[in-house]
């Protein structure tokens, strides 16, 4: 018997079964579409691959002023060949990383049978407590599917050739990402969001942003409005046609959930997922469930840290979830990422007074922090590699430090890092770099 089988071998689902592995467990993971399920197969890993090759199109173009000529030509042909090698090596990477930690791996699609069964292609397992880590789908607009000129974040990577033209509805974090890479290979691209401003779960000022450079660049964003209809060539929005060869839903998604399965094991769940507490620990005492499929958070590294936690449970170390400073990124150009709480004194820095930004060429952005008591609350970036910079600000604010805790840290010079030492000490009118607020006069 197993001390755990784990269903879906996605972040959440490996991370996991390694994680139970390593404390001395007995465990068994189940997938039946791929290795590193959304993330690595149809989400982050493909189109952050995009993401970096629409980055070196855009560099090569910008740097023509600076007496580089160089003639880009996109064979996406070739681009999608080498996305899908990408994908393949990571995923075999991670079945290195079972193999390693003795995690058995099987093939299927796993059906509880019971709180101590699991069915996999007509073969029963017994286990001591299961790990539901089965992930999310996209859900298409009312009244369509996902065929022909209608395309979803899965099947988009699945084109061989790209559209000349595209509308893309839903301006969160997949449609914005879509929009950004997509421009940036030459697609005309039109984004339509429902509600006033992009990324509309945020504050309204990232989503202005974030709308404001991409109408710089090239991309129509019409927000306020609702498709009204899909057509062949394109939507109706506004009682206006757009054409376009395809159109991208970007709406949402749902958590892939077995209704009756759930209801058969006395296990709570809702449209939005299923119930689990702190411990990632569901109604039924000893079955878990992680990341997509509880609705919390649709985030790869929020999934990953679930699957730890509920191991550490499963193992008999207690541990519980904290979300108070998960990191948010959305690659688009330049990249936003956030942490914590947006609220209270506020210290700014412009990307235009970096020394960094500006040897890049690219200095559209800005980066804030957030204090309250004191204490550092939140960050907010907006800059090239933003999603690796507010690492720093995620640990500043999980370990609750103090503003002078960052500019008492030497940061190396010239680099975007540095920015977040400015962004601080202007909290108080005190940054290096950019001229003195409210100067005193003397006398």
């Amino acid at each position: 018997m197993y001390d755990a089988v784990v269903i879906g071998g996605g972040p959440g689902g490996y991370a996991c079964a390694i994680r139970i592995a390593q404390l001395g467990g007995e465990v068994c993971i189940i997938e039946k579409n791929g290795l590193g399920g959304t993330c690595t197969q149809r989400g982050c890993i493909p189109t952050k691959y995009l993401h970096s090759i629409g980055e070196i199109m855009r560099r090569s173009s910008a740097a023509r002023k600076d007496g580089l000529k160089v003639h880009i030509e996109l064979d996406y042909g070739t681009t999608r060949t080498r996305m899908i090698s990408t994908v393949n090596r990571l995923a075999a990477g991670i079945k290195t990383l079972l193999e390693s930690n003795d995690v058995d791996l099987l093939h299927g699609e796993g059906q509880i049978v019971s709180e101590n069964k699991v069915m996999v292609s007509d073969k029963t397992i017994e286990t001591r407590n299961i790990v539901i880590a089965t992930g999310s789908y996209p859900v298409c607009l009312p009244g369509y599917r996902f065929e022909n000129n209608i395309l979803s974040t899965n099947t988009i990577l699945e084109l061989e050739k790209l559209p000349k033209s595209i509308v893309i509805v839903g301006g969160g974090y997949s449609g914005c990402e879509f929009s950004a890479i997509l421009n940036s290979f030459g697609c005309k691209v039109s984004l339509i969001e429902a509600q006033n401003h992009l990324l509309p779960l945020q504050i309204e000022e990232i989503g202005r942003t974030i709308e404001k450079y991409m109408r710089l660049d090239g991309i129509s964003v019409v927000t306020g409005s609702s498709v009204e209809k899909i057509l062949e060539n394109g939507v109706v929005v506004n009682e206006q046609t757009i054409e376009a060869e395809k159109v991208l839903v970007c709406v949402g998604r749902r958590p892939s959930i077995n209704a009756s399965e759930l209801s058969r094991t006395g296990i709570k769940f809702n449209d939005g997922g299923i119930e689990v507490n702190k411990k990632m620990r569901t109604t039924a005492q000893n079955i878990f469930a992680i990341g997509d499929v509880t609705g919390i958070f649709e985030l790869a590294h929020v999934a990953s840290k679930q699957g730890e936690v509920a191991a550490q449970n499963i193992m008999g170390k207690e541990s519980e979830m904290d979300y108070r400073t998960v990191p948010t990124c959305v690659f688009t150009y330049p990249e936003v990422a956030f942490v914590g709480k947006l609220e209270g004194r506020c210290g700014e820095f412009p990307l235009a007074a970096s020394a960094k930004a500006n040897c890049l060429g690219d200095t559209k952005g800005v980066f804030k922090v957030f204090e309250k008591d004191g204490i550092i609350v939140g960050a907010l970036i907006i800059a090239p590699h933003a999603g690796e910079i507010i690492a720093e600000a995620a640990l500043a604010t999980r370990m609750r430090m103090k503003p002078q805790d960052i500019f008492d840290t030497i940061h190396a010079h010239p680099t975007l890092p540095e920015s977040l030492v400015d962004a601080t000490r202007d909290i108080d009118g005190e940054a290096i770099h950019i001229p003195r607020k409210n100067k005193k006069l003397n006398g």
